[in-house]
């Protein structure tokens, strides 16, 4: 295989394995929940059996498409809007 082939496709693959490994699939977060606390925090999807601070009601393409009741959004890696209701669980 050619050098110039291999520099390209390394990085790449380390590219893709990278944002893909051990995440949760965000086009499927409705119901999943998160920690963070206030609006523009960075959210984290965690299993809701784990201490968290709300769970995602809804993932939209705009934060005031967030469905009635939302106490805070964040937007997710994907660019998406994840609409968040408080729900502590420490």
């Amino acid at each position: 295989m050619r050098w110039g082939v291999m520099v390209a496709v390394v990085p790449l693959a380390m590219l893709v394995a990278g944002t893909t490994a051990g995440c949760k699939d965000p086009r499927n977060a409705d119901g999943q929940c998160v920690t963070g606390d206030a609006p523009n925090s960075a959210g984290k999807v965690v299993e809701c059996s784990k201490p968290h601070a709300g769970k995602i009601a809804a993932s939209v393409d705009h934060a005031s498409d967030c469905p009635q009741g939302t106490d805070w959004s964040f937007t997710s890696r994907d660019l998406k809007v994840q609409c968040v209701h408080n729900q502590t669980n420490p």
